[in-house]
């Protein structure tokens, strides 16, 4: 069983949700700064326009080499409204260079060697690791903005959100694009700080319980004043309306309620929910 993506080629694009976090102009260097500065904003829709268009240019090159070949640097920006009814403004950097090592090193572990190979052939990874710039590559490597999960999202994720959240639900006629999730850094600490902290009482060997703490360690190099964003991408045209975010919250409550039943029932409909955006996965 296969998908059947429709549209242009710029609009193609695998199953794949984003976890992004957004920080003030002034956690950047100065050269980052810059190219935010002097760059036109544009729409979360143009920007996915914009990483497809990329995405596919390296795809569809002659020689097989996936890797970005020194593309300027970008920044995604949002918009938000303090308390007080104040705009600010916040921005996610691209960082397609590690983010394409981190993929090319995942596909590694995935699939057999010598298919890796023709999709990733050992010489164009020579030639990317001359391109790189170590000290830039290991900076983006330890403040990594991005999170990525094809045909499927880690339900670590889920934690940080509430139904109620901000949210946008994006339809391009009859077709749902994408919806895109939002929470405050500080809020969402907290949150994951009580899942942690149930599931350390009631279930420390769970899976769950040791992606919470990854996903924690990855949030404690962010600034306190960041929004972060949970992008279904064309997941969403599988899942939504999606209760994930209110079945995890329900599992963590009955664990904390000494309800194992209950916990049990809300985990069984998370597995279920994903099982299918999985078996598409496999498929394609």
């Amino acid at each position: 069983m296969t998908t059947k993506l429709t549209g242009p080629i710029s609009e193609l694009t695998s199953a794949t949700a984003f976890l992004r976090v957004y920080e003030p102009l002034d956690t950047f260097e100065d050269w980052a700064q810059s190219i935010i500065l002097r760059t036109p904003q544009r729409t979360a829709q143009q920007w996915d326009t914009f990483e497809n268009e990329r995405l596919w240019q390296r795809t569809l090159r002659g020689v097989s080499d996936p890797f970005p070949h020194n593309e300027p640097e970008f920044f995604r920006s949002i918009k938000t409204l303090d308390y007080q009814g104040t705009e600010h403004t916040r921005y996610c950097p691209g960082q397609l260079q590690a983010r394409s090592l981190l993929a090319a090193e995942q596909a590694e572990e995935a699939i057999r060697p010598e298919v890796f190979d023709l999709l990733v052939p050992p010489a164009s990874r020579k030639a990317n690791a001359q391109r790189v710039d170590p000290d830039r590559l290991a900076g983006d490597l330890t403040h990594l903005h991005t999170r990525t999960s094809s045909w499927g999202i880690p339900l670590s994720w889920f934690a940080l959100f509430r139904e109620d959240d901000e949210h946008e639900v994006i339809h391009d006629g009859d077709q749902l694009k994408t919806v895109r999730m939002y929470i405050g850094f500080d809020q969402a600490v907290e949150r994951l700080a009580w899942a942690v902290q149930t599931l350390v009482t009631h279930a420390p060997q769970s899976q769950l319980f040791e992606e919470l703490g990854s996903l924690g360690s990855w949030l404690e190099s962010f600034d306190s004043r960041a929004v972060i964003e949970l992008d279904y991408g064309l997941l969403a045209e599988i899942v939504w309306p999606d209760d994930s975010p209110n079945d995890l919250l329900d599992g963590l409550q009955a664990l904390d309620d000494g309800d194992m039943t209950g916990a049990a029932a809300a985990y069984r409909r998370l597995s279920n929910r994903w099982l299918g955006p999985r078996h598409l996965g496999r498929a394609n």
